[in-house]
């Protein structure tokens, strides 16, 4: 039962420590050179491991390729692999590729076809993810095996002390039989020290691989109602960003070095205010800060109550993490002090609905999908939403942080977490920061061509459970914010 706990406590960290909470896999739709690609990687639970390349495009092509390396690789960069078409996801191809190293990683994916060449870098944050547990099948397997095996090496021992030099027909004695049980006794001594010596070195060796499972940066968040208003505030407390220049102390901690975080749509971090319930009340804020270790950002009118804290940020090198704490939210008077950033935005839900809510403008959102057919997990989740302005309204939707519109999915328990684009799971900062400096990065914004405008996020719930899907568009220079239910099987 100890041993079952262990496991469950360790499957539940890693599904809370996943460098997306609990989304670990990539997503990328957009542009390949002249072709229009969707690319699903499948992140491996453990490093290294095995990540699953799927790329589809409606375009015709005849050959498509990847290959996977570090954010730094300058040279030595492995043969691509050919994809090839997957059996049982039709129109899709697919590729099993190594990764070997912990951290931010590039996927490159190469297009081949009448239209020409295209390529598009896919990051992929590579983490230890989980512990794998042993099958139990196997260790009964060993176990018998081994028993079996130990017993004939000891009736060989024995056997070999007791009638090893006796010429054919002769009978052992009984200092001989003697000897040849305490050679017996010996021998099994010796396997007992050295399967203890190997027990020690598993669970050591087990011991170490936990400490190496990833874990966000620790940190801890408050409200401050000190002055006028109140001020959202998080602090990163981990040690090993508040002393990320001290490369000694991070190798002998078998760490790596952290780097400086880099703007990913124009802000530093992207923060989520979630009410524990998942879905009554959200906030998307942009910190400010002025070390990098502590950010401010004054607190919207949000009902009182606990919330779920994500805040995701990126690193120097394309890496990609999101910050997690929890934060009480003290009765507050709208209105007490204006936002930090132009671009925070809240919104406050009562039930949130199944395909259709209008927004605060008179705009309506539906989400175009059939409520007969079921959200399943790792399914793709056909997250596509049609924005309607109301009658006599021309206005059509605004770039939002640069780009179309933004999705946060969460989880009713919060152990699911992803800030989505039409873009996908990717951060445009990192897929910008691994491109090669020849490889040209188109900028994703909004393109507004017609009265009514369509909204897709590529993405898989990855876990079955109950969902808010929040779904944020900007129509005359105001977010609009409407919420979504998904039950997922």
């Amino acid at each position: 039962m100890r041993l079952g706990g262990r496991l469950l406590m360790v499957g539940s960290m890693a599904l809370l420590t996943a460098a997306h909470v609990g989304s670990p896999d990539a997503w990328f739709e957009g542009a390949a050179g002249p072709y229009t690609i969707t690319v699903h990687i499948e992140a491996p639970p453990v490093i290294p491991g095995i990540a699953v390349v799927n790329v589809r495009t409606a375009d015709s092509v005849d050959r498509i390729t990847a290959f996977v390396n570090t954010f730094d690789a300058e040279g030595g960069t492995p043969p691509p692999d050919e994809l090839v078409r997957s059996p049982d996801r039709p129109g899709w191809r697919s590729a099993r590729l190594w990764v070997m190293n912990t951290g931010s990683n590039r996927v490159t994916v190469e297009v081949r076809g009448p239209s020409g060449t295209g390529m598009v870098v896919v990051p992929l944050a590579a983490v230890a993810q989980r512990r794998l547990a042993v099958n139990t099948t196997f260790i009964v397997v060993v176990f018998v095996g081994g028993t079996i095996l130990m017993a004939g090496l000891l009736t060989l021992i024995g056997a070999a002390v007791r009638e090893g030099v006796l010429e054919p027909g002769q009978v052992p004695d009984d200092a001989r039989r003697r000897r040849a049980r305490r050679a017996m006794m010996r021998a099994a001594a010796f396997i007992a020290l050295a399967l203890a010596g190997m027990y020690s070195w598993w669970r050591a060796e087990d011991r170490a691989f936990r400490a190496r499972l990833y874990r966000p940066l620790s940190v801890a968040t408050r409200v401050d109602t000190s002055s006028r208003g109140a001020t959202f505030v998080l602090a990163i407390t981990d040690s090993s960003w508040l002393r990320r220049d001290d490369v000694a102390l991070l190798r002998a901690r078998g760490e790596l070095p952290a780097t400086g975080l880099i703007d990913d749509h124009g802000k530093l971090m992207h923060l989520f205010l979630v009410s524990d319930d998942g879905r009554s009340a959200m906030a998307h804020l942009h910190p400010l800060t002025r070390d990098s270790v502590t950010f401010t950002s004054a607190l919207p009118p949000l009902p009182a109550g606990t919330y779920r804290v994500f805040a995701d940020i990126v690193q120097a090198s394309g890496f990609t993490q999101t910050l997690t704490s929890q934060v009480v939210v003290p009765r507050l008077t709208s209105g007490d002090a204006p936002l930090s950033d132009d671009d925070d935005s809240w919104a406050v839900s009562g039930e949130t609905a199944a395909t259709r809510v209008r927004l605060d403008d008179g705009t309506t959102l539906s989400w175009v999908r059939s409520t007969d057919t079921p959200l399943r997990a790792n399914e793709e989740a056909g997250l596509r939403f049609l924005v309607e302005p109301p009658p006599g309204d021309s206005a059509l939707l605004e770039p939002y942080l640069g780009m179309r519109g933004h999705a946060a999915v969460v989880r009713d328990d919060g152990e699911v977490f992803i800030h989505l684009h039409p873009m996908g799971t990717i951060s445009p900062a990192a897929q910008a920061r691994l491109s090669p400096v020849s490889m040209h990065v188109e900028p994703h914004t909004a393109r507004n061509t017609s009265r009514t405008d369509t909204l897709h996020f590529p993405y898989a719930f990855p876990q079955p459970g109950h969902y808010s899907v929040w779904v944020q568009v900007k129509r005359k220079g105001r977010i609009l914010t409407g919420s979504f239910r998904a039950d997922v099987k």
